[in-house]
């Protein structure tokens, strides 16, 4: 009789210790997973920066060559454009898909080789990429890398001639972005683009003409954008 009023005093002890431990647990998991947030979905949104780059620069009287050094003409501008992509989140992991388009006025010379004879303007660039990234709540860290495309002129200022190109090639970087809310979002972003060769056939001022040529043109592009996710 002893024992049996033991286990009965026993189990009235223990049994609003393991209801509370098993709320506390079904609460804190409920709180992990409100407090988490999804970054899944399409998104639209802007994007303001600044971009510099070099291309090196070289020339020749006729297509067999010789080529021959004509200076490196550097480049910079502000920028702004606009993106939009679609991405998934599994766990901790985001992957998606992002295409972009960005204008400025990037314009070089080789004034500091050959006089301000040769130039280079790249006016706008675009960029197809996919992006891999791991959350954390509210923040995503991301890379990104894909194909890249620009409108890419080459010209000779002795008599005004321009020569107009799509440059194609790659685009590689890494981000950061920030949830401000369920559907809008922060980001800063690093970019490098990299170009194919472009070469142009150049009237000259006399009438006559010669070759040039934009090799390895590339941009470093820093940007902050804001997101809107459906």
């Amino acid at each position: 009789m002893k024992l049996a009023s033991l286990f009965m005093c026993l189990t009235l002890l223990s049994a609003p210790s393991a209801l509370a431990a098993d709320v506390y647990v079904q609460d804190f998991s409920l709180r992990t997973h409100s407090a988490g947030h999804d970054w899944s979905g399409t998104y639209i949104g802007g994007h303001l920066g600044y971009g510099f780059g070099q291309s090196q620069n070289r020339w020749a009287a006729t297509p067999s060559g010789p080529w021959q050094p004509d200076g490196d003409i550097k480049y910079q501008s502000l920028l702004a454009g606009l993106h939009a992509g679609y991405q998934h989140q599994f766990n901790a992991f985001v992957i998606g898909a992002e295409a972009d388009l960005s204008i400025g006025q990037f314009r070089g010379d080789d004034s500091q080789f050959a006089g301000l004879v040769n130039t280079i303007d790249i006016n706008g660039f675009g960029t197809l990429r996919g992006r891999v990234g791991l959350a954390h709540d509210n923040l995503l860290i991301y890379a990104t890398a894909g194909l890249a495309a620009a409108d890419f002129s080459k010209g000779d200022t002795s008599n005004n001639f321009t020569s107009r190109h799509l440059a194609s090639g790659w685009a590689a970087g890494a981000g950061l972005e920030w949830a401000l809310a369920d559907n809008l979002s922060l980001r800063a972003e690093y970019l490098h683009i990299r170009l194919g060769t472009v070469e142009t056939g150049i009237i000259g001022a006399m009438g006559g003409g010669y070759l040039h040529r934009a090799e390895a043109p590339y941009l470093n592009i820093v940007r902050t954008g804001l997101n809107y996710r459906f």
